[in-house]
């Protein structure tokens, strides 16, 4: 009987094993630019939401006015803005160098002038991250930056914090850029004081004085161009019923005064009169009302402002 032969190799080539250590490595390649993708679509509000509740889970109440030190990067801040980078673009930089070289020509702000100011000094805010904790405009004074309270001081004190170095340090190379009056004024919602401050007139004198001591502490300024004004809550831009309304009223301003300005055609932003919350943008060539000549229809706010002038006054620690 004839011997059965042995069964044919079936051959299988070459070994296929690398193909499972390349589609590991595709399949991680592809896993970490999805990752990439997620980075760059990132929800503002729900990140926002997520690291407020972060903070707020490791102790503190609210991140936002019981917050850390700082509201800037620059300090570490938790209630920086989310997806605002703080790193100036080269297009901000040249824009910015270029605004303080026109500045520096001109010596002075004029109406003529006055929008380009006030772009210059919101660019350097910007440039910063603290353009959500900053307003500049123009009104019938001049040019005018209005700081939240929260960005100079902690509730109840006159004390400058951590973040007022930065944002007052580009504040004052815009000032020594020009020759201007500049006034400062201290303005508080209608919350009684208790503690230090006899009252609210104390405590924003105290905040205006404290602005204005540290950029005479620069020496770059002439003292005779300061005022420093306490206002307390005779100059409301919103209502005083609500939290938020009472948190936009606690607040620092600084003018560069600027003679005409309430004659000339630019677009400016009609102080706050009997109406809280509701800002009227004059049309040009139109007088603006005044605190002694009420807009129609409105009543004049008190006049009992204290202003001091090149003069120091006591921190303080509580406000009401």
């Amino acid at each position: 009987m004839p011997r059965k032969g042995r069964a044919a190799v079936e051959d299988e080539g070459p070994d296929k094993g690398w193909m499972e250590s390349w589609a590991d490595a595709m399949t991680l390649l592809m896993a970490f630019f999805v990752m990439l993708f997620a980075f760059a679509l990132v929800d503002e509000t729900k990140f926002y939401d997520f690291k407020v509740g972060m903070v707020t889970a490791l102790g503190v109440s609210d991140p936002i006015n019981e917050r850390a030190d700082s509201l800037l990067e620059s300090g570490n801040g938790i209630a920086l803005t989310v997806g605002m980078s703080t790193m100036p673009t080269e297009e901000l930089r040249n824009q910015i160098e270029q605004a303080e070289e026109e500045l520096e020509a001109t010596g002075t702000v004029t109406p003529e002038n006055a929008e380009e100011v006030r772009q210059l000094l919101e660019s350097k805010y910007q440039q910063l991250g603290a353009a959500e904790f900053t307003m500049v405009g123009i009104d019938e004074r001049g040019v005018f930056v209005r700081f939240d309270q929260r960005l100079l001081f902690k509730s109840g004190s006159a004390e400058l914090g951590s973040d007022s170095d930065a944002v007052l340090l580009a504040t004052n190379e815009v000032l020594q850029a020009i020759d201007n009056p500049v006034d400062v004024e201290g303005h508080t919602d209608d919350v009684p004081t208790t503690g230090r401050y006899p009252s609210n007139w104390e405590l924003s004198s105290s905040r205006a004085s404290a602005v204005v001591r540290w950029l005479l502490d620069r020496r770059q300024i002439a003292p005779r161009r300061f005022s420093a004004v306490g206002m307390a809550d005779t100059r409301p831009v919103a209502p005083n019923s609500t939290e938020d309304g009472r948190g936009q009223n606690r607040r620092v301003e600084i003018v560069l005064r600027i003679d005409g300005m309430a004659e000339s055609d630019v677009p400016i932003i009609n102080p706050i009169i009997g109406d809280p919350g509701s800002i009227q943008v004059r049309e040009p060539g139109r007088a603006a009302p005044t605190a002694d000549q009420p807009a129609p229809g409105q009543s004049a706010p008190g006049r009992n402002v204290s202003e001091t002038t090149n003069e120091e006054a006591p921190s303080g620690e509580e406000e009401g």
